[in-house]
């Protein structure tokens, strides 16, 4: 009896050390608020994760809304913030390619993009894989990868770590091998991870990874979500629909050895160039580098404005306490910088002397240009010089506006667009000609600010000619857009003179300097040489590059095009005899469009802000 008493006492003590290292939580995941019927879905998910009394906590990986928009986060916010349990969150692709914030409301409503929060000795971090306005792929920002570094410092070796991304952490992800070294000495157990609407267990470079469902009732029975159980030696996955019944569809062992290989990886590479001298920020550059005077200006997402000379020296630094997705614009000596937040500021572009800050009430996202301004100079506040310069700048809302660059007094507002207006605008002939997310491509008078011609052929937003920078060669007008056709467009009537969609084209376009060849970079692979006169092929070129989504301007020198990619290359082209080669690496980040400093100096630029001034060989 005795015996049987102390087995009985043993068994329960077994039993609640067991259930002691046990725990539930909930997972949802591509919830795409703002797309049909997704925020009833989500909020009848909602209803279900707080019917299972036992869940601890909910983790959400990523793509909260449809297009990123203002509204759709708030709403998504305000669904689950309806969650019983705690939740920690994290932005995907679709919360990030079309930011009308430039990525800002999203930490503005939870806090951060990322999170990390430990429970019961076990540690779950959360990571953004989405781009800053870029889409096709993933990618970790250089912040977020010390972030990361410092985080597993603090955690120690022993604890067990649980990594949430939305992207597949593979090839879906650039520099995906950057994580894996920094947690392969580590106790990772496995990554989750959203994007793909199913569940799925995979493994990534040795370590378990796991996908997760859509909360969204579209290709499935119901809308529903992912329930986890974190028992000492496995990792337990149910899938719950609208019955509210647990269905188990994997597990994987936290006991099984792991095999995680350290990636080598080279960060930079001059293959054929003659390296003049290179940096590397460390910080996010969304925009391109202005080259100004033999000036080079960096603004980055942290809000750092940066002057370096033509030997790679800081001239100056500014630090405007806001988030820069813009390109800056010069002009006689003065220089204009924008932040998401809505204030444009001056420098003398020399001496990094701030000269003056106006705000406005919603996010300026657009590049920036100067221009000449030709216009009635009729302003209230009398000017001290004669320069003519004039800043143009897009808003969120799709207001274009031009003020004197000099006292900051507003020559015109045009407000035709009804979307956001990312792209830098064209100016030529009195003309300023931009796309918008609204679809279209607007042609405006820059003297007046007044509308020349509004010019589409789609009415889908995807599909919107927003990104790309259009090129000219002073008659007809030359665009891509996401739906892969080149269109070519009458200058002065807005119409369409012909429509190519055998190019695969994306968001690249380069013109020669005699406006007679169209350099395209296709969306995969390839590049063509086209004649805009004919619309032949001059050349199709296989460069083997990949999948390829990053918006370039290829540029023409001597007898060579040079352009950046995707995969951080810098290629030359021959234009010649049509041989091409990799002159550059900048590292696993998209790189920039190629720039020319002066007669044969160049700089290449990347997002993770790496900097490379060259001459070719």
């Amino acid at each position: 009896m005795i015996h049987l008493i102390r087995a009985v006492f043993l068994s329960f003590l077994l039993t609640a050390f067991t259930s002691a290292q046990s725990y539930k939580f909930g997972w949802i995941s591509d919830m795409h608020i703002g797309a049909p019927g997704a925020a009833e879905d989500l909020s009848n998910v909602v209803n279900s994760i707080n019917n299972i009394k036992d869940i601890k906590f909910v983790i959400a990986s990523g793509d909260i809304s449809e297009k990123g928009r203002n509204e759709e986060l708030q709403n998504a916010k305000d669904i689950l913030d309806g969650l019983s349990a705690p939740y920690y969150i994290i932005p995907g692709n679709h919360d990030t390619k079309w930011s009308e914030s430039g990525c800002t409301k999203f930490p503005q409503l939870w806090g951060e993009d990322k999170f990390l929060f430990e429970f019961k000795d076990h540690i779950y971090i959360g990571l953004n894989t989405g781009i800053h306005w870029r889409g096709g792929g993933g990618h970790i920002r250089p912040e977020d990868l010390f972030w990361l570094e410092e985080q597993l410092l603090q955690a120690g070796r022993t604890k067990e770590i649980y990594l949430i991304v939305h992207h597949p952490l593979n090839s879906d992800v650039d520099n995906w091998f950057k994580v894996t070294n920094l947690i392969r000495d580590y106790n990772i157990k496995a990554i989750l991870h959203g994007h793909g609407h199913n569940n799925k267990i995979d493994n990534f470079n040795g370590i378990p990874s796991v996908m997760s469902r859509s909360t969204l009732i579209k290709g499935k029975k119901s809308e529903g979500f992912t329930l986890v159980e974190n028992s000492k030696d496995r990792l337990f996955f149910y899938e719950v629909e609208s019955d509210n019944i647990p269905d188990k569809w994997g597990e994987i062992s936290k006991t099984k050895q792991k095999n995680i290989p350290i990636i080598d990886s080279i960060s930079f590479n001059s293959f054929s160039t003659n390296l003049l001298w290179n940096l590397n920020l460390e910080s996010t550059l969304s925009a391109e580098p202005l080259v100004w005077d033999n000036f080079i200006f960096t603004a980055d997402v942290n809000g750092i404005v940066s002057c370096f000379d033509q030997n790679g020296s800081v001239v100056w630094n500014y630090n405007t306490f806001g988030n820069i997705m813009s390109k800056p614009a010069a002009m006689d000596g003065y220089l204009a910088v924008a932040t998401v937040q809505g204030d444009l500021f001056t420098f003398d572009a020399y001496t990094g002397e701030q000269l003056q800050t106006i705000g406005f009430d919603e996010a300026i996202t657009s590049q920036l240009i100067m221009i000449e301004y030709k216009g009635s100079d009729r302003l209230i506040i009398p000017k001290a010089t004669d320069s003519k310069a004039a800043v143009i700048l897009g808003t969120a809302g799709g207001r274009l506006y031009c003020f004197d660059i000099e006292t900051l007094q507003e020559y015109w507002v045009n407000e035709k667009a009804s979307a956001m207006i990312e792209t830098q605008p064209l100016y030529i002939n009195n003309k300023i000609i931009y796309g918008s997310w609204d679809t279209n491509v607007y042609c405006i008078d820059a003297r007046t600010g007044l509308l020349i011609w509004t010019w589409s052929e789609t009415n889908n937003f995807y599909y919107s000619p927003a990104v790309c920078r259009p090129v000219t060669d002073g008659k007809k007008l030359y665009i891509t857009s996401p739906e892969k056709f080149v269109y070519a467009v009458d200058l002065n009537l807005g119409k369409t003179l012909w429509e190519k969609n055998n190019y695969n084209a994306w968001e690249s376009i380069g013109i020669s300097a005699d406006g007679r060849l169209l350099f395209i970079k296709s969306m995969l692979d390839r590049f063509h040489i086209v004649s805009a006169v004919t619309t032949n092929w001059v050349r199709d070129m296989n460069l083997k590059f990949g999948i390829d989504t990053m918006p370039v301007t290829p540029i023409e020198y001597g007898k060579n095009i040079l352009f950046g990619s995707k995969n951080g290359n810098i290629y030359k082209i021959d234009r010649v005899n049509f041989s091409f080669e990799t002159i550059l690496f900048l590292g696993a980040s998209r790189a920039h469009s190629v720039q020319m400093i002066n007669d044969n100096i160049f700089l290449a630029s990347n997002m993770d802000g790496s900097l490379a001034v060259f001459t070719l060989k």
